[in-house]
């Protein structure tokens, strides 16, 4: 498990990676639980490459929104994959964000326009090396933007916020500055 958030009833939703259940290799893996911790339901998405969630959040509508990188779907090497589901984990609609590089994400947000910020890394644009990487999508998990930010090191960014200027803040690590 990556990421945890308390759900609207009083449970917890856990979101990570198997290889015990699911398509093969690793699978993005949603856990989600009563308050006493018991397991309600669990549900894996992915294919046979590696698949691991690192983020989670319960969305507006009571569903669930998943941040990871996906190597089974998408443009490159791995992608930045996002997963809606519904309220008892099944998947709505999935996108990769990414292109021929490594491209990984780390945290996610919903917005107030109900679409979603993803960051993390990305090593197929930028400066070179490893940068920021941040994804602004529609409520359907269409890519409206995308910014990098680094230099020529290793950059990469492990959370995100939506600021109240409707900016966004991001932290992580760099070796470029």
């Amino acid at each position: 498990a990556n990421s945890v958030v308390q759900t609207s009833d009083g449970g917890y939703a856990l979101a990570g990676a198997t290889d015990s259940l699911g398509a093969g290799n690793a699978d993005f893996w949603l856990v989600k639980t009563y308050a006493n911790g018991t397991m309600q339901w669990n549900k894996t998405y992915g294919g046979t490459g590696m698949d691991e969630a690192s983020a989670l959040v319960q969305t507006n509508d009571g569903g669930y929104a998943l941040a990871g990188y996906t190597d089974s779907f998408g443009a490159g090497s791995a992608d930045f994959w996002l997963v809606k589901t519904d309220t008892v984990g099944n998947m709505q609609w999935s996108r990769t964000y990414g292109g021929t590089g490594w491209d990984e994400a780390y945290a996610l947000v919903q917005t107030a326009d109900g679409g979603y910020a993803l960051a993390g890394y990305t090593d197929s644009f930028g400066a070179g090396g490893l940068d920021f990487w941040l994804v602004k999508t529609d409520a359907n998990g269409n890519a409206l933007w995308n910014k990098s930010y680094g230099g020529t090191g290793t950059d990469g960014a492990y959370s995100v916020i939506q600021t109240g200027d409707g900016g966004y803040a991001l932290a992580g690590v760099a070796t470029s500055f």
